[in-house]
Formats: structure tokens, sequence, C-alpha cells
């Protein structure tokens, strides 16, 4: 399940549906953890990460709280996809910061995590929410092997 959270970071840290110049797309795949390693090692030394600990180096997700997402949809409307969308944290727009490039600061960034059915339509959790449970690493990493930036 670490390994599964790391992926999710880096795959978040990599993909945009908005880029210009878009590879095909081959569908979801599972990748050694060497070939992980090294996408996630590019990507933290093009941020110099080990002079800067306020950059974002991952995002840990909690899966007991997906799940309870993916268990309240009703059979007829079942999540089939997830769609991962970057966003400010509210503290930072609302400290004045709305619409201002943040960076990969931790302070500033988050994901905000939508469920799609088979139709591409959005599923919201009950009350038309959408989840924002990302906890930023490196100031709250898990424990144990996943406190390393890289997959061990």
């Amino acid at each position: 399940m670490t390994r599964s959270i790391l992926l999710l970071g880096a795959s978040i840290a990599i993909t945009s549906c908005t880029s210009s110049t878009r590879l095909p797309v081959l569908g979801p795949e599972f990748i050694s953890v060497d070939s992980a390693n090294k996408m996630i090692g590019s990507y933290l030394n093009s941020i110099n990460y080990q002079s800067y600990d306020s950059s974002l180096h991952s995002l840990v997700i909690d899966a007991t709280e997906l799940r309870r997402y993916m268990d309240t949809t009703p059979a007829t409307n079942k999540i089939k996809k997830f769609k991962i969308m970057f966003a400010h944290k509210l503290a930072y727009i609302n400290s004045g910061h709305q619409n201002q490039f943040g960076g990969y600061n931790q302070n500033a960034f988050t994901v905000i995590i939508a469920g799609v059915n088979e139709s591409g339509d959005y599923v919201m959790f009950p009350g038309s929410k959408a989840f924002d449970n990302s906890m930023p690493c490196p100031t709250s990493c898990p424990g144990g092997t996943a406190s390393s930036p890289l997959i061990q």
C-alpha cells in the first residue's frame, strides 16, 4: 500500500490533462520499482529537494477515506476512475494568495480527487463533496520505509 501511495504521488507530479505536448495514453500500467525511482529521482533532483524542505516531495492519501468514497456511491453510478486535479490549499488562497503561483510549496499545493463514472461524469461524495485529504511530504511523511523520498 505504501508503494502504491508513493507511485500515486509520482504520477501526480508527472501528468497533466492540459499538456501542449501530449504523449500517447497507454492506459494504467504497473512499473518496476527501479523505473519508479528513476522517475521520482528526476523530479526530486529538478527541485533540488535536498536544499529546500518546503518543496513538495509527494502527497500521502488516506486509503481508508478513498475506499469510503468508493463504497458510498450507488451501484448505478460506480466510480471507474479518479481525476486528480492540482489545486491551491484554501489556507493559501484565504491568506491573500488566490491565483498566485505557489510553485512546489507544500503550504500552497494540494490535489483534489473526484470520482468519474463509466460515462465520464463526476461522481461526488454524498453532499456534493470532492476529496481533499492529501498530506504533504516531507513534513507529514509516513514512518517506515515510506519516509524515504524513493521507494525502498
